[in-house]
């Protein structure tokens, strides 16, 4: 099986699709600076690990944020949202389930999942942006080869 670029690298991303929902799967896991006193991850690093479901997505779409950026634009985040079901513990491992539910001329939507190694859903979320202008940091309209791209990883 020939594999796409970003899975012959280092990367922890791997392609899934369902029946229901395409999307990118990533693998970190809880490092000790990212708990409390009482081992558990603390919130903010759930927002870290969206970033990184994000990323993944964009480079399986084949085009890279860097991509992104040196078309001209950028995708800021308007609005987060995280649900937290379970907690993650030191040295779990973290699974990334992100896919695309919106890509629009003016706004994209990435819906989040991460569960641990069995399956169990720990945290759902997702994040709105905007497309700017990275010079002008202005709205404009998202760039139509970009947005082809994310087609595949709708929900």
């Amino acid at each position: 099986m020939l594999l796409p670029p970003f899975a012959q690298s280092n990367s922890s991303a791997v392609l899934c699709c369902g029946s229901v929902a395409r999307f990118v799967e990533s693998r970190v896991r809880v490092r000790y600076k990212e708990t409390d006193q009482m081992g558990i991850a603390h919130h903010s690093n759930y927002v870290v690990w969206f970033e990184i479901g994000r990323t993944d997505l964009c480079r399986a779409s084949g085009i890279p944020y860097t991509e992104i950026e040196r078309r001209g634009r950028i995708l800021v985040v308007v609005e987060i949202g995280c649900r937290y079901l379970l907690p993650f513990r030191y040295d779990d491992e973290v699974v990334i389930r992100t896919s695309a539910s919106q890509a629009a001329s003016r706004l994209m939507r990435f819906e989040y999942e991460l569960v641990d190694a069995e399956g169990t859903v720990h945290a759902t979320g997702f994040s709105r942006h905007v497309w700017l202008d990275r010079e002008t940091r202005k709205p404009v309209i998202a760039d139509t080869d970009v947005l082809a791209a994310f087609a595949d990883w709708m929900r």
